[in-house]
């Protein structure tokens, strides 16, 4: 990157604020929110103190609904004055709800049809094969960790669960299960059918330090969603090898 002069960082800082508030958020909180970036960090930019990165000038470029050069030089129009060209926020982000497994109350929610209640969200592209009602889950434990199986999750990781869905066995699955006051993520198996037909089930983890749950009738668990993609960031730092979502 060029060494920006501090009249030059100030007036990208500028660009960067009126860009903002054209592609309709009066506040840089709202846009930190829409797109889940870090608010100490971008305000580091729209205030002047650091010069944009070209990685964060294309993000937020696209965001915005601007290019790169208007951001940097002020040249080239803004993306939207454009015939067929809108903002990233309105074009491809979609907002989806991350559910917290112990939160009860939005998991009562979803088991009776209903949207959670959730504040937090991942923006995520908006593309057609992403289910209609979806949330996300973030994995807290190692109950679904084994580096010899050949899908693993990890600490951190955000799964995708189509809530939608109707279980296959193999499929991994979100579950609502009353006696642990929970949900749980685990490996959906069928075991047998029980005298009125319905289908015993088993919530296997992939780790063998974590117990089986066996699922007999409604009152004792019920699917609330089948697993669809992992989401997660791998941390480059040298040293280090845990994987995170950023």
């Amino acid at each position: 990157m060029r060494d920006w002069t501090a009249d030059e960082v100030k007036s990208i800082a500028e660009r960067l604020r009126r860009a903002r508030v054209s592609a309709g958020f009066e506040r840089a909180t709202d846009a930190v929110r829409k797109f889940g970036w870090s608010y100490s960090r971008y305000m580091n930019y729209e205030n002047g103190e650091r010069a944009v990165p070209p990685k964060q000038a294309i993000q937020y470029a696209a965001a915005y609904g601007v290019t790169v050069d208007y951001i940097y030089f002020g040249k080239e129009p803004f993306l939207n004055q454009i015939v067929g060209m809108q903002p990233l926020s309105s074009r491809v982000l979609r907002r989806i709800p991350i559910l917290a497994l112990e939160n009860m109350t939005d998991l009562e929610l979803i088991t009776s049809g209903l949207e959670p209640a959730a504040a937090g969200a991942v923006p995520v592209f908006d593309q057609e094969n992403l289910p209609s009602r979806a949330v996300f889950i973030e994995i807290a434990d190692k109950s679904m960790s084994d580096p010899r199986e050949p899908v693993s999750f990890e600490p951190g990781d955000k799964v995708l669960i189509d809530l939608d869905a109707a279980p296959s066995p193999s499929d991994f699955v979100l579950a609502l299960v009353p006696e642990e006051k929970a949900a749980l993520f685990r490996l959906y198996r069928e075991v047998s059918r029980a005298e009125d037909g319905s289908i015993v089930i088993e919530l296997v983890p992939l780790n063998p330090n974590f117990r089986t749950i066996r699922i007999a009738n409604p009152s004792s668990g019920q699917i609330i969603g089948v697993c669809r993609s992992i989401h997660r960031v791998f941390d480059l730092t040298p040293g280090k090898q845990r994987q995170r979502m950023g």
